[in-house]
């Protein structure tokens, strides 16, 4: 009974920061232009689009333990989809979206079926060939662009009369698909599914013995965080007129790892809370120091590595001042259950 009481209002207290966080959000264009700048807008924009790509790769890295370093490629097909279809197709959002995530869940179907028999290592350097070879078809393919990428992409509508090229209405379109984005992964967690994926990462070898088809679940989980990144892509595409061929490539699949890292795997918030840092710092490390803001974002990395494997979540979770701050952060739902 003790146990259900703490797992309960840890649940309760998870959903106050949370409502809080959101509430944040929803009144933070409120005091653009009079309080901040646009700028931080724009930059919270490329947290919440960035935010739902994070909550995929969360899932399959964090809770069923394996590492993609090819995420990009989904992310960069739900651009380029998108871009394509505002302009021959239609100016629908949804139009894009739908196409997106229908190629992506084709493509993240078949690599699945080959990516499934590797662990560890190979897997991050099969997801990393196939993220290549993305790569190099967008950089060659002049019929969408070439190195040139995608240029002149119309502006989306969410509903006629309603454009997405104006700022406002689509922060809180992204903010509100980071919102079901975020939803849908708790839920996934909170499932059935989500503790056999931390079974899988704890001990796969008996998960099959309990009967499970591991390799059946982790296809599954690796075609669901496929589609996160499709949505992601759709949403930078309406951010940025503009898709070049580097969406597909290396370096962005390491800053995903690195986000995930560096805030915390298997938390869904940590890596949310990875990406905000990454964002934040990059943009003010970069106004300082040029080229070489990588270097402390770097070594900011290694330092969190090394004292701090679980991530920036472990740190705040030791040194919250409160227990609530370390029921948000801590690991405790990975072992209990609530909706």
């Amino acid at each position: 009974m003790a146990d259900s009481d703490v797992g309960g209002r840890t649940v309760s207290n998870r959903r106050l920061i949370e409502a809080a966080i959101l509430l944040v959000l929803v009144l933070l264009p409120l005091g653009s232009g009079r309080l901040f700048s646009d700028f931080y807008i724009a930059l919270t924009l490329r947290i919440l689009i960035f935010g739902i790509l994070m909550l995929g790769f969360d899932l399959l890295a964090g809770y069923c333990g394996l590492v993609s370093f090819g995420h990009a490629m989904f992310f960069g097909t739900g651009a380029y989809v998108a871009a394509l279809s505002w302009r021959y197709l239609s100016d629908s959002v949804w139009v894009g979206m739908l196409l997106g995530l229908g190629l992506n869940a084709v493509i993240g179907y078949v690599l699945g079926l080959l990516v499934v028999r590797t662990r560890t290592v190979y897997f991050i350097f099969l997801t990393f060939a196939f993220s290549q070879f993305f790569f190099v078809t967008a950089n060659s393919w002049r019929l969408i662009g070439g190195t040139d990428g995608l240029t002149g992409i119309p502006a989306p509508t969410l509903v006629p009369g309603i454009s997405l090229g104006d700022r406002i209405p689509f922060y809180y379109f992204s903010l509100g698909m980071l919102t079901i984005a975020y939803w849908v992964a708790r839920r996934i967690v909170n499932s059935h599914f989500g503790r056999v994926l931390r079974g899988i990462h704890q001990n796969e070898e008996r998960v099959k013995f309990l009967g499970y088809n591991s390799p059946l679940l982790i296809r599954r989980v690796f075609l669901i965080s496929g589609l996160f990144g499709s949505v992601s892509g759709t949403l930078m595409a309406c951010f940025q007129p503009f898709v070049p061929p580097s969406y597909y490539h290396l370096s962005l699949s390491g800053e995903f790892v690195m986000m995930g890292l560096l805030g915390g795997m298997g938390t869904l918030v940590g890596p949310l809370m990875g990406t905000a840092i990454v964002i934040f710092l990059g943009d003010f490390l970069s106004t300082w120091l040029k080229e070489a803001w990588m270097l402390c974002l770097g070594g900011l990395y290694v330092v969190c590595v090394l004292f701090s494997p679980e991530g920036l979540t472990e740190i705040i979770s030791k040194l919250s001042a409160t227990r609530l701050l370390s029921k948000l952060f801590g690991r405790g739902d990975r072992h209990t259950s609530g909706n």
